[in-house]
């Protein structure tokens, strides 16, 4: 919902200003997929809301469901589409939200970037997947949120800021609750960084050095790893925060001993980097996992380095990190 727009207008049927309220307070409840859903409100001011403005800007085009994840391809007021999923820990529910349609930055491992780049997602789109997935699985809600779907979050920065002030004043997601990552946009991890915020910061690195990065991320030939390695830093210095790098093991690209090598010595420079240790997941006429998954597991164990194997989920429905894509 545009909430300014429909403030202004309801200001001009100088309703009760705790109509105003009401309405606020059920959109951002996620309970309600249409105003005329809103039994507290009266009839004629429900059909005159629904005839003047759409409660969601976005609508449920197809749902895959998997064993522990939902991906809903959801379609915009453009006709333009995008993917979002959601995914249950068992202990949690986790929204994982596109911030643009298509991407610009075309990243070798990853589906979205052959589709090109469509535009940047408001931040009404941005908070409507959110309030999406609450209706859906309600009662249950969102407990965490990352921004790891469609799109580079840090070239809709703007947009990335006002939904994050959004949810902060209107949804029940703590800040530590919210990870966003990027693949290196160095200006924007020092703006990051100065925010002073408790929201966690991820990297998709897939390399430890710069010539191997700028042959799967062309955005490295923008951004010297050099360069990318001193802005993280910097984040790392001023929050005393731990900063998650993102790590899929490439066949033949990105997994020899000198890639593990190069990562350990990474990883001992700075105690706040923690590695998350990916396998690749199956694209289209995409590059292939390698074997060697749990070679570098044992080394970084016997080296006491911060790292995790990371569970992924919805591999099997295309709901994973790098499959995302639409026919837009």
């Amino acid at each position: 919902m545009d909430v300014k727009t429909v403030q202004s207008y309801l200001s001009s049927l100088t309703l009760p200003q705790y109509r105003q309220k009401q309405i606020l307070k059920n959109y951002f409840s996620g309970r309600y997929s249409s105003f005329l859903e809103m039994s507290d409100l009266p009839k004629g001011l429900r059909l005159d809301l629904e005839k003047n403005f759409s409660l969601l800007s976005l609508s449920e085009s197809k749902l895959v469901t998997d064993t522990d994840t939902q991906k809903a391809l959801l379609t915009l007021k453009d006709n333009l589409a995008i993917e979002s999923v959601l995914m249950d820990y068992g202990d949690w529910l986790t929204a994982c939200l596109s911030s643009q349609v298509g991407c610009p930055l075309n990243c070798a491992f990853c589906a979205t970037g052959k589709m090109g780049f469509k535009r940047n997602l408001t931040a009404e789109e941005m908070l409507d997947q959110i309030l999406y997935w609450n209706h859906k699985i309600f009662p249950k809600y969102i407990g965490r949120l990352v921004f790891m779907g469609m799109g580079e979050p840090f070239l809709n920065w703007d947009n990335l800021l006002t939904t994050l002030k959004i949810i902060k004043e209107n949804l029940d997601i703590g800040s530590r609750k919210i990870s966003i990552s990027t693949a290196g946009i160095i200006p924007k991890i020092y703006e990051f960084t100065d925010l002073n915020t408790e929201i966690n910061l991820a990297l998709s690195l897939h390399a430890p050095d710069q010539e191997t990065r700028q042959k799967i991320m062309p955005i490295a030939l923008q951004y010297h790893f050099d360069d990318l390695i001193k802005s993280l830093n910097y984040y790392t210095a001023h929050t005393r925060r731990q900063l998650f790098l993102e790590y899929a093991l490439i066949d033949n690209i990105n997994d020899s001993q000198d890639h593990l090598k190069n990562l350990i010595t990474l990883l001992k420079s700075n105690r706040l980097f923690y590695l998350n240790l990916i396998t690749l997941n199956p694209v289209k006429d995409g590059l292939n996992p390698s074997s060697n998954l749990n070679l570098f597991a044992d080394t970084l164990e016997k080296n006491h380095l911060n790292f995790s194997l990371r569970r992924s989920l919805g591999k099997s429905s295309n709901s994973a990190c790098g499959q995302l894509i639409t026919n837009n």
